[in-house]
């Protein structure tokens, strides 16, 4: 029980420093209420807090266990390699999506990642689809068409906004890294190692929209800004591996929960933005209840299978 405690205290933590980058990325990106002299693109914002995290981890790696190696065993490269594509790109599409949308909205839209990540469970780990795991898949699919309402936008076409898919996508392939990063973990792989590696192949990549675009050079007045983002990113990611060291994927999906509260909060201190609909605050509440039927006790559901069992 004490090792579960500490990966719910970890994937809170987590979840704070996640919130955070979202409002700050926000606002960097321009796509805030708040006035910013010349905003930065994503893949610059990218770029310097990959590089800025990989720099902490890295001190912090050779600082503590000097001897420590950082070569990437060859019998799992790939699944290192499948890991960092899958979050690198998961992150350039979550970042997309602060440019454009609300990071309320985002977040909220994003909330279909547990079940997203439960089908993978299904489809990769080979784990069983049970009634539990069912009923949060309708939940989610349910709160989901009241955050994007569909309906509306095919009445409307005039509204449709392609945007609303980029957190779906991000939430997706962001649920393939969870899978990955539980695997390695298993495997012995040390959460510091998987967020230096994460880091320091996620900035090269970040390059080469510069090449297309050229070099854009941040102004002094981002450069505090880009640094906070390099401590939050080395300790999200940090505190992400060692929550998924400590507990099971499952287990830990429902306090996922802390993510969007916090979001909502922060953006509210920053840029006074909250759902202004109904419809905004069910879908939030109706996703929020299917992540946490996945954190109840799978005994619950069988009780209550055998109890009808035996009234028929």
């Amino acid at each position: 029980m004490q090792k579960l405690w500490l990966g719910i205290f970890w994937k809170v933590f987590s979840c704070g420093c996640f919130a955070a980058i979202n409002v700050l990325v926000r606002y960097l990106s321009g796509g805030s209420p708040l006035n910013l002299q010349q905003p930065l693109p994503v893949y610059v914002i990218m770029f310097w807090q990959n590089l800025i995290g990989m720099l902490l981890i890295f001190l912090w790696i050779y600082r503590s266990t000097p001897n420590i190696s950082l070569k990437i065993p060859r019998n799992i490269a790939f699944m290192h390699w499948a890991r960092i594509t899958s979050a690198a790109l998961g992150i350039a599409l979550w970042y997309l999506s602060l440019r454009y949308i609300p990071v309320t909205e985002v977040v909220a839209l994003s909330f279909v990642a547990p079940i997203i990540t439960t089908i993978c469970a299904v489809i990769i780990l080979k784990e069983t689809f049970n009634l539990q795991r069912k009923l949060a898949v309708s939940l989610s699919i349910l709160g989901g068409f009241l955050i994007a309402r569909p309906d509306q936008t095919l009445l409307n076409a005039e509204s449709y906004n392609w945007y609303m898919l980029l957190p779906l996508l991000a939430a997706f392939v962001f649920s393939l890294d969870k899978i990955l990063t539980r695997r390695l973990l298993v495997l012995q792989e040390s959460p510091k190692n998987l967020a230096f590696y994460l880091l320091a192949f996620s900035a090269p990549l970040c390059l080469l929209p510069h090449l297309h675009y050229g070099w854009i050079a941040p102004q002094l007045h981002h450069l505090p800004w880009l640094l906070v983002l390099g401590i939050l990113g080395a300790l999200a990611h940090y505190t992400f591996n060692k929550a998924y060291e400590l507990a099971d994927v499952t287990f830990l999906l429902p306090f996922g929960a802390a993510k969007i509260i916090l979001c909502a909060s922060f953006s509210y201190m920053a840029f006074y933005e909250i759902p202004k609909t109904f419809d905004m605050w069910f879908g939030i509440l109706v996703l929020t209840a299917s992540t946490m039927i996945l954190g109840m006790k799978p005994e619950f559901f069988r009780r209550g299978k055998a109890a009808n069992a035996t009234i028929n």
